[in-house]
Formats: C-alpha cells, sequence, structure tokens
C-alpha cells in the first residue's frame, strides 16, 4: 500500500492511498466467498451449490463494492493511526480505482493544530494593568430606587394617566389599513413613561382616563428592532383599561428592616454599594479574560475547521430562537451575523484547550462532578460542559499566577 497526503484549508487532509492487485486481494477473496455462502440456486441449498455454477451466480459488481468499501475503512484507518490524526467528521471518499487494484482519495477533516502566541506574556502584561473601579453615589441611588419600585403599591385611580402610573390597555396596530399581525388584539400592562412602546407611543396616553379609546398614527423609527416595522406609518388603536397610581415605601429604617436582612437604612447602603463594587471589580476580571484571550488568538495560528464552527452556530441558533421568530429576520441572516461570533468562540475555546494540554491543567473526573454538583446539574448529562467550566478556571487560575 502506497499513500500520500497534503494539508488543505480548514483543517482538512487530502489523502490518496494506491493499492496494488496484492494489496487489494485479500479485501477481493474475503468479498468472494462472503457472497458465494450466499448464492442460492434452485436445488441447493444456500453454500451448498457446485464451485462452477456459484461463481457465474455471483454479481461481480457487488463484490467488487464490497471488497472496496473493506478495503477504504482498513487502510484509512491505518494511515490515519500511523499519522496520528484525530478525526472530527466523516472522511468524504472519492474512488478513482487502478489498473489491477485500488486507488481512492480522502478528505479528513481533523482536530486542528493549534500554534499558540507568547501566552504567558500576554496574560502576565494584561492581568497586571491597573483600573480604578469605583462606584458612583447616584448608582447606589438607582439601585435602591429599583428596590423601592419593586415594593411599590398600586391603587386603581379615577384620574388621567400621568408619568408613573401603571397603565392597563388593549391595542391594535394597522399597517395602510391591514393588521400588522394575525392575531392583533393585544393587552399589557406597564409604566408609563419608562420606554415600553415604539417612541411616542406612550406620550399618546398621559392625561387620558380609564375608558377612553385612542387613535394615533406613529412612524416608526428607520432603527426599529422589528425590521418590517421600520420607517412604517403604523396606526394605533388603544383602549385604556384602568389607570394605577403607585405609592414608593420611604427608604426609612422601619421599610428597610422589613426586606428582612437589614436593620438600617444605612446597612442597605453599604450593602447595595459592595454588591456593585463586586459586580464591577468581576465585569473587569472578565473584560481582562476576554482581552487575553483575544490578544492570544492574533498572536496564534489556528486553522479552524469549519465542522466546530457550523456545530457551534447551531447551538447559538437554537438558543436565540424565541429572539429570531420575533425579530422579522430570516435564520440565513441571523447566521451570518452571528458567524465571527461562533468562530471567536471555538477559537477561544481551542486556545483555553492548547493551553490546558500544555501546562497539564486538564480537570480530573473528582473536579467534573464536585462542579456539577455545585451547580445542580446532572453528572452525566452536564460532564462535557461541567468539564469545560472547570478547565477554564485551571487555565485562567495559571494564568494570573504568573
Amino acid at each position: 500500500m502506497k499513500s500520500s497526503f497534503k494539508k488543505i484549508p480548514g483543517s482538512k487532509i487530502e489523502v490518496e492511498v494506491v493499492l496494488d492487485q496484492s494489496d487489494f486481494k485479500p479485501y477481493w477473496d474475503s468479498a468472494f466467498e462472503s457472497a458465494m455462502s450466499k448464492v442460492e440456486l434452485k436445488g441447493f441449498r444456500p453454500g451448498t451449490a457446485p464451485k462452477e455454477l456459484a461463481e457465474q451466480a455471483v454479481d461481480k459488481d457487488k463484490v467488487f463494492e464490497e471488497a472496496a468499501r473493506d478495503a477504504v475503512r482498513f487502510s484509512l484507518d491505518k494511515a490515519i493511526e500511523e499519522n496520528q490524526w484525530t478525526l472530527i467528521d466523516q472522511p468524504r471518499i472519492e474512488l478513482l480505482f487502478g489498473e489491477s487494484g485500488l486507488k481512492y482519495k480522502a478528505i479528513l477533516t481533523v482536530f486542528p493544530e493549534i500554534k499558540l502566541g507568547n501566552y504567558k506574556k500576554i496574560a502576565k502584561k494584561i492581568f497586571a494593568e491597573k483600573t480604578e473601579i469605583k462606584v458612583e453615589p447616584a448608582e447606589v441611588e438607582r439601585s435602591l430606587d429599583w428596590l423601592r419600585n419593586s415594593r411599590a403599591k398600586t391603587v386603581r385611580v379615577s384620574r388621567e394617566a400621568r408619568k408613573g402610573d401603571v397603565v392597563d390597555i388593549n391595542f391594535e396596530s394597522f399597517i395602510d389599513g391591514k393588521a400588522v399581525e394575525e392575531r392583533n388584539l393585544k393587552s399589557d400592562k406597564f409604566i408609563l413613561g419608562q420606554g415600553h412602546f415604539m417612541p411616542g407611543f406612550e406620550e399618546k396616553l398621559e392625561n387620558r382616563e380609564e375608558g377612553e379609546n385612542l387613535v394615533f398614527s406613529l412612524t416608526a423609527p428607520s432603527d426599529y428592532w422589528q425590521e418590517n416595522l421600520r420607517s412604517k406609518n403604523i396606526e394605533f388603536r388603544v383602549k385604556i383599561n384602568a389607570v394605577f397610581q403607585r405609592d414608593l415605601p420611604e427608604l426609612t429604617d422601619e421599610f428597610v428592616k422589613g426586606l428582612g436582612q437589614f436593620q438600617s437604612a444605612e446597612e442597605l447602603k453599604k450593602s447595595v454599594y459592595d454588591g456593585l463594587l463586586m459586580e464591577k471589580k468581576q465585569k473587569e476580571q472578565e473584560r481582562k479574560k476576554a482581552k487575553i484571550l483575544e490578544e492570544i488568538i492574533k498572536d496564534s495560528r489556528i486553522d479552524l475547521p469549519e465542522i466546530m464552527v457550523e456545530k457551534t452556530l447551531s447551538s447559538m441558533i437554537v438558543d436565540l430562537k424565541p429572539m429570531i421568530q420575533s425579530s422579522g429576520k430570516s435564520e440565513e441572516e441571523i447566521r451570518s451575523r452571528l458567524k465571527p461570533r461562533a468562530e471567536s468562540n471555538v477559537s477561544n475555546n481551542l486556545v483555553i484547550y492548547k493551553i490546558a494540554k500544555l501546562e497539564h491543567l486538564e480537570p480530573t473526573k473528582e473536579e467534573v462532578e464536585a462542579e456539577a454538583r455545585a451547580q445542580n446539574l446532572d453528572v452525566q448529562k452536564f460532564y462535557d460542559y461541567s468539564y469545560s467550566v472547570v478547565q477554564n478556571k485551571k487555565v485562567f487560575k495559571y494564568l494570573e499566577s504568573l
């Protein structure tokens, strides 16, 4: 058997194999004997017909197909083992035939070769960057306002709606007299003035009372999130079902004690401040990690296999399906937009995998199982996910220690 190969883009290898007559003969003989044992001739049990008659009844084309299938399988397995290739997709086989044996070409997609840049130097430099992290008083106030809003009491009132009130409405929308959606009548309940709807919509409801019916038109912004409505003139028909006044609690010690965790308003403010500070520190750490991977990838050579990118992309599409359905965009458009992110995700994972291999940071079974249990996940079902989480942690812990 003679074989040769060459690397082609996309982490693929083109292999050409030639089996001469002596190489191919054992496969032919085995397939022929198998076919002979299955020949059925009238008056004879399968496999008992005279050899001369059985040979005439054998379909030589089918014998060749069987022999070629086995020859390709075993010879290709041998070439893969000798070269220590790790396949990540089914090989594509093309039979070329030979004068007296068999010749074929195979396109293999293999686990990519990863040549990392100076990841230690990159990580050390970025982790050493000093960034001032602080929490502004206004940020604390916004969090406290959110808390107060979440505990607000609502009372139905018989007056015109104002900003900050809760309004309960039914509405329909039309373009050129045609309903925008098949099930057009909708209900909603929201805080007036928080930008819940298309620009201009909520302003039309101000100073209107329960029971009023409104008809008005708005032009959707050119960058509106629903592409099919962009720059369109839309007629709205709205009925105000109810108006509710919201009474926000004062931030007193008494109110804070009712939350069950704090004894005073100052204690709550400090807790909010500490929480925001920790969140900012975590975000800064995540930013550094992302930057490290980005810089390592720029300094490395990775020939991404398309199959890896496509699998990652398909998984992203599944996760975003509800959003895609409401966006008005086709799946092809979404795939095109998400592909760079999928490529980045695959590259990041390959870099982390390679560093873990080089620095002997592969997770143990016990570590993976502990991670799954810590997240209340089924170990068997989420083993691969838990493995990647542990591997990621170990790699960045190592890089941060440099």
